[in-house]
């Protein structure tokens, strides 16, 4: 059994308000060496702002991130995927939407999120035989 998308994710959230600038975005994914923060709006997530967001959006087109709002480089709605789904799911997901984060949910509940460089972490192999094993 592969291990589930909990196992990898974090669950330190670093989120932005959707009226922050580009700049303010790129300054707190600096800070805390993040390549995504998650967007909200009157304290619901409702998006994601990445790097990759950033340059192809934003700084691609010469558009200047002190005045350009977090809004107009955000992908919304935000995907999901609930945290007992395998890390193989979640890899599938990523590919067929071509994005490389997700938020990880429980009961709908945004819990944490998943980058695909989660996924190059090594787990610890004594957990995973159990799991494998059923114990």
């Amino acid at each position: 059994m592969l291990p589930t998308v909990e196992k990898l994710m974090s669950r330190k959230i670093h989120s932005i308000s959707i009226e922050k600038n580009i700049r303010a975005a790129a300054e707190e994914m600096a800070r805390n060496q993040i390549g995504s923060l998650l967007v909200t709006q009157e304290g619901s997530y409702i998006g994601i702002i990445t790097e990759v967001d950033i340059i192809r959006k934003i700084v691609a087109k010469g558009i200047d991130p002190a005045t350009a709002p977090v809004k107009t480089a955000m992908t919304s709605p935000l995907i999901t995927i609930e945290a007992n789904r395998s890390v193989l799911d979640a890899n599938d997901l990523m590919e067929q939407k071509k994005i490389r984060h997700l938020g990880v949910t429980r009961k709908g509940k945004i819990i944490g999120i998943v980058s695909i460089r989660d996924f190059l972490h090594p787990l610890d192999i004594e957990e995973i035989d159990q799991q494998a094993s059923g114990f």
